[in-house]
This record gives structure tokens, sequence and C-alpha cells, in this order.
């Protein structure tokens, strides 16, 4: 538990600078530099922050000690994915900075540059961009060497760096640390854009398997999580929520008895109701007994949730792609087939609830966070406190990992609310049945596609693709406050639908494009349409957002023209594919499954315990990573029960920047997104949602991982792409394929459930 003393004299900039070891302990390996020990002071009059950190200039982004130690500043943060470690690797080649001398300090809005969400598989692709730490890092390269010039009179071409001490080539004895030039100042220089990074080739700690830096202070119980963060005078306090998002408060009742006798206050801002106490148990026995009176507004039918999915009104509509000649082209084929597939929602369930600390002072805010984007929930927090966006200070802590958006966010926007009712410090932990019924869950979707195939077998081409899709959002990320559900609760204006585009299309047919919504393949008539409507859940993007949907449709689709044609669907893939990135992922990860040609679904076997193969593939977002995945499966045809049982992959982000790193984001997608193909899914009642436990909403046990084979194809010559959300792009569609092969049986609404497969066979 980290404590945060009130009487610590603030802490200028200079005095960071100098180096002090009160602020820093390593312990043999790079740590982050704690910014809760070294920056998140509370005084009397805690000073208001800057607007924004210039990111032009180089001090935004990197500080060197009078102790030699370098300091990295990211607005990117470290969420249990090892950018955090990649970041440093980079500043370490291009500074030539040993990792033992480099800290780094995580989105903190007085002290770091905004680089938006760290979301999207767009980290490591910012920040080894042109807008980055490596950027950053050579600029202030260029200028430490021209400074060194200087001194050493010699050429900036006639210098060399080690471990951050500058020397003349061939006469190591004309040298000059990094601490010497510039120790404890500042460079007050802005970025040129004519330093040059150095090529993938050169570096010798990007590429390799660098430990992750917070690991051992995690091991051995160091590390400090958002829910450790106290301050003085902290109160404690809980969310009594309604039964539904749209239900509206009557009466507040009073409590059960005489209630907890540590109960500060309760907090009725229109329908949101909080309960404040000294300790944390007090709140939990508060938001128990707390007796109100709602008017609930019902949820819609579970049963009939595709369907009204398809039937809302109105809806924003997007023409992606239209040839104009689908119709006629499908009209006039003699092998034509049609499927419909649904996706459920899906929560981002992170395994720690989440929790945020907040003091709103005066005309003043700290908040600590772990949110994915510190300035957007700083402009959102400024909004509902009704204070200057300059006056609220939003820490980075890291929370319990998860890809998306899950409760943090409204934590923070709840602990602030609440501080600013009470007065005083506030810390709101959820509970599971929070977390689980009160998050911005990932998009539902209905798609209605229909292909038409010429000629057979390895002749075999698709000739029409008709994609037609229906979803639905309400909320989002950090922007208005009612895009989180306390906004909602707290009465703040819902953003309206936007209206539809233009009815022409958008882009080109046959290329990707961000959503995944059209196919990689090349196909010569294409249509692809998306409704998106509103309905009662709030959306966010949840791993791989839209694409694992957009994917599982599209990669099945084309599993099924395959076999509507006679053919191989790995040899039908590669005869649509004209992207060599793609076919070289897609031909590796077949080549390590060692598969053969055949007709899927054309050697089932006997018996109750059937296995098969499946295959997909995908550019995720059409620009920022490829994977190729073939998995084997075990399908009980008594119980319907499906086990992966393994599954070999093959991706391309470009420079393999950590490899370790790469295969454990590998390991971790497949793992779920064999979870959400086979077992997530939102489940409610008209009276309230019913997901609200690992009972009610089962996640997959590491007990089922199967035997996983992971191969890197490392360009470095290309820029650096995304790696965290490629590979479960592709899980859904291919355990579907892999079950077709094996029984012959199409699954088309995920996820597929034990009931659902033994219906499928049964059909």
């Amino acid at each position: 538990m980290r404590t945060i003393f009130s009487q610590d004299r603030p802490l200028s900039r200079r005095a960071f600078l100098a180096g002090t070891g009160a602020l820093v302990v390593a312990i043999g390996t790079p740590r982050l530099l704690n910014p809760k020990a070294a920056f998140a002071r509370l005084e009397d009059d805690f000073p208001i922050g800057p607007a924004s950190i210039d990111p032009a200039q180089i001090d935004s982004w990197v500080a060197i000690g009078g102790d030699g130690i370098v300091t990295i500043f990211t607005g990117k943060e470290e969420q249990g994915t090892g950018v955090g470690t990649a970041q440093l690797q980079v500043a370490a080649d291009e500074l030539d900075v040993p990792l033992s001398k480099l800290r780094l300090i995580i989105s903190d809005t007085t002290r770091t540059p905004d680089q938006g969400f760290s979301a999207a598989s767009q980290s490591l692709m910012t920040e080894y961009g042109p807008n980055g730490v490596r950027q950053a890092c050579a600029e202030a390269r260029a200028a430490l060497l021209a400074m060194a010039s200087a001194q050493l009179n010699a050429p900036v071409s006639g210098l060399t760096v080690s471990d951050g001490v500058v020397s003349v080539v061939g006469n190591a004895s004309r040298s000059i640390s990094y601490a010497s030039l510039i120790g404890g100042k500042k460079f007050n220089l802005a970025q040129t854009g004519k330093a040059v990074p150095k090529p993938f080739s050169a570096y010798k700690v990007v590429g390799t398997s660098v430990p992750r830096i917070e690991i051992p202070d995690i091991v051995f119980g160091k590390y400090t999580y958002v829910p450790d963060i106290r301050v003085p005078g902290l109160v404690h306090a809980r969310m009594v929520r309604p039964p539904t998002l749209d239900s509206t408060l009557v009466s507040v009742d009073g409590f059960k008895g005489e209630g907890p006798d540590d109960l500060i206050r309760v907090v009725v801002k229109h329908n949101f109701v909080a309960v404040v106490a000294k300790s944390e148990w007090g709140a939990v026995r508060a938001a128990e007994g707390l007796q109100l009176t709602w008017k609930t507004a019902p949820l819609p039918s579970f049963a009939r949730f595709y369907g009204d999915l398809r039937a809302q009104s109105p809806t924003s509509d997007q023409l992606v792609v239209d040839t104009r000649d689908v119709d006629q082209k499908l009209a006039g084929s003699t092998n034509k087939i049609s499927a419909t597939y649904m996706y459920p929602l899906q929560m981002h369930g992170p395994l720690g609830a989440s929790a945020s600390t907040a003091w709103v002072k005066d005309n003043t805010a700290t908040v600590w966070t772990s949110s994915q984007g510190v300035y957007p929930l700083r402009a959102l927090l400024a909004t509902a406190l009704n204070l200057p966006a300059r006056n609220v200070r939003v820490l980075f802590v890291e929370g319990s990992g998860h890809y998306g958006m899950c409760g943090a966010d409204n934590a923070s926007l709840d602990a602030a609310v609440i501080s600013q009712a009470v007065g005083a410090p506030v810390r709101v932990q959820y509970s599971r049945a929070d977390e689980h019924q009160w998050e911005n869950y990932g998009a539902p979707y209905v798609w209605a596609l229909a292909g038409a195939v010429d000629g057979s077998g390895g002749k075999a081409r698709v000739s029409a693709w008709n994609r037609e899709a229906w979803t639905a959002t309400r909320g989002g990320r950090p922007g208005p406050p009612a895009n989180l559900p306390s906004g909602i609760l707290l009465g703040f204006p819902e953003p309206p639908l936007p209206a539809s585009a233009p009815p022409v299309p958008s882009q080109a047919p046959n290329l990707p494009d961000n959503p995944n919504s059209v196919p990689a393949y090349t196909i010569p008539s294409q249509r692809v349409l998306t409704h998106t409507g509103r309905h009662t859940f709030l959306n966010a993007p949840l791993r791989s957002p839209n694409r694992i949907q957009n994917t599982f449709a599209n990669e099945s689709f084309m599993d099924e023209l395959a076999h509507a044609a006679g053919a191989d669907p790995l040899d039908f893939r590669l005869a649509h594919l004209t992207d060599p990135r793609l076919i070289d992922v897609t031909e590796a990860a077949a080549k390590m499954a060692g598969w053969t040609p055949r007709p899927a679904a054309s050697k089932i076997g006997h018996g109750r315990f059937l296995t098969g193969r499946g295959i997909s593939s995908v550019n995720y977002e059409g620009d920022n990573g490829y994977c190729g995945l073939v998995v084997s499966v075990t399908v009980d045809t008594k119980t319907g029960q499906v086990t992966v049982d393994h599954a070999w992959a093959a991706q391309d982000s470009g420079p393999a920047v950590n490899p370790n790193g790469m295969r454990a984001q590998g390991e971790g997608g497949l793992m779920q997104g064999i979870s959400r193909a086979l077992i997530e899914e939102l489940k409610w009642g008209p009276n309230g949602i019913t997901s609200r436990d690992w009972v009610t909403y089962p996640v997959i046990r590491f007990k089922a991982t199967p035997t996983f084979e992971f191969k890197i194809i490392s360009r470095i010559d290309q820029p650096v792409l995304g790696a965290g959300e490629v590979l479960i792009t592709n899980v859904p569609a291919a355990i579907g394929n892999a079950i077709f092969d094996a029984t012959g049986a199409r699954m088309r609404r995920v996820p597929f459930t034990p009931a659902r497969v033994r219906a499928a066979l049964s059909a």
C-alpha cells in the first residue's frame, strides 16, 4: 500500500533533475519511477498544473539527472502488456544508455505529453513513430552530441557514445558524460524534426527479450496498484446502483436498523447514489443496508435481442464498399449461399475490480486512476466538476490488466463527484457486481452475408460478396460525461446518434478497413453496409473492438464459400489474397500445423469424440499487424463440449521489439479468444443484468490452455505495428471452422456453448 503524505514539500522539476536516492529504489533491473512517491504530494494549496505539456520540447520527453539517471516521460501506459519495458528499450538504444540508468514516468497530466489513449494496438506504433519516445530520444541524442562537440572541440561525426558517455573516436580519454553536459538542467530546445533515429538493424536492446521491468516488484509485493493509494483523511465510498441504467430514483428510504456507526453521508445527485464512511467495511455495510425506491426501466428481451438489433430505428448507416453490381451477380449465379451470424455483448471483466482515489479541494482536483487515457478523462472530470481542465490533475496508476475500457474511468468519475460533495479525499472500490453490471460492454453484432462462387475446386473464385451488418452503440470512451454509466445517472445529456454518412462508398473494394468489415480477399463484386443503432446497454472498445466480430463473420463465411466450391479452405483463401505479408503469415501457420489440402468436413470421424482443424487470417485494422491462425479441436458429440487442443500462429507486427513480450501477447490473446468464442456472453432479465460474478459470467481457466506454437515474422525494414490484438481477432472464426471440419455442423452464433453445439449437431 502506498501512503501519500500531505506534509511532504512540493517537488520541483529542478529538485527532481538533480537526482535523489529517496525518489527511486533500484534493485538491479530498471523500474518504473513511482509517480505516487515522486509527484503525488498533496499540499494545503497544491499547485495548478499546466494546460498542456508541449510535445515539441525535448524536455517534455527526456530528463537527465545529476546522477546520470535518465528519465523518460510518456503518455502511453503500462496496462500489463510490457509497453513500459519496450519504451525503455528504444530509449536505451537511441540514447546509448544502459537500461539500469533509465526510469519511466507514465501518464500524469502535469508531467507527461498528451498521447491520447493507450489503446487500439497503437502504443508501440506511436512510441516508435515520428511523434513518440523514439524520435524524442533521437532529438535528445543529437542535442547532447552537439553540446559534447563544443566541449570536446571535435566534430559530431567524430564522436561516439557508450553508457551515457560521449568520447572522441579513437581517443577515449577525451570524453564527457551526459550528466556533466546537462545533468540537473533543462534542454530548453524544441525538437527539430531533423534528427534521424537509428535503423532497427543498429539496435542492440530493441529486438531482444528484455525481462519486464515491473515484474520483480509485483512478485515481491512491492508494486503499487491503484487500489493501494491512500492519502491522509481518506474516506471510503460505495455505489448504490439502480436495477437498470435508465431507472429513476423515487425516494431514499433510510437504512435497515440504525445504519453503520462510521457512516459519513449519503450522496444523492439525480439517479446517482453513493454512501460514504470512515472505513471500507462501513461503506460496504451502508451500501447493503440503504433502502431505496426505484422506478425500474425494463431491459429488452434477451431471447429477442438479435431480432431487435436488426429492427432498430433510427440507425446511422455507412456504406463502406459498393461496386453496384452485387445483386446482378448474385442473381445470375448457380452456386450461391447465404448465412446469418451473431455475436453477443461481452464484458471486459478485469480480474481485479476497478478502484480510484480522488481529492477535490476548492477549485482543484487530483485523481489517481487506471484509465487508458488521463487527458481525455481530465476533460470529462473538468466538465463533471465544473472546473477548468488545467485545475484537474489525473495520474495513472496501474490497475487490473485489461484491453479496452473497463470500469476504471467510471470509478474515477464516482470518486471525484463524491469527493467534491463531502470535501474530503475519497476512495471508491468497486465490488465484482459493480464491475460486471456497470461497465461499457463490447458491441453486439448481427450479419447477413450472401456470396456467389464461380468454378469449383482449385479454380473456384468468389464472384460476389454482400455483407450487411447491424450493431448498436451507446456511450464510449471518456468524452462527454454521459459516455459513462455514472454520467448518465448524474443526469448529463447523452450525445445523439451520428447522422448516416452519404450513401456513397467510403473506400475502394478489396482493401480491409479499420474495423475489418471489408474482407481481405480480392473479390470483384462487393457491397459492405453497416447499420448502427442505439440500445439500452453501454458500449466501449473491448480487445479487438469490432474487428474480432467482423473477422468472425468474414472468415466463417469464407470457409463456407470454400466448402460450397469443394475447395480446401487454405488454398481457397490463398487464391484470393494479394497482400504478401498476409499470405506469408497464413502459409506459415498452415505449415506449422502440417496442413494437408482437402475440403473441410471431408473426413468426419466416428464415435463420440471428433477432431477437426480450422483456419483464419487477418490484416488487423487493414494496416496494423498480420496473423494467420490454425487450431485443432475435439468435439464431444454427447455433451457438446469443445476443447481446443493445439494452436499454431504466425504473426507479423513489423520489427519484433521484444519477442517474449510479443509471444506473451499472443498467448493471452489466444486464451481470451477461446474464452470469448466458447464461454462468454452477457445475460440479463427484464429487471437487470444477471451476469454479476464469475459463476454467472464464467471465463476460461488455465487448465484449458492448448499447446501453442507461435512464429514471429520480424521485419526490421518495416514500421512497428500492433501486437496485442492481432491474434485474438482470428480465434472465434478458426474455432468455428474447426468445429465444422470435425462434425459438419456450422456454428454461426458466439459463444459456441455445449447446448448450441448439441443443437447444431441435431440439426
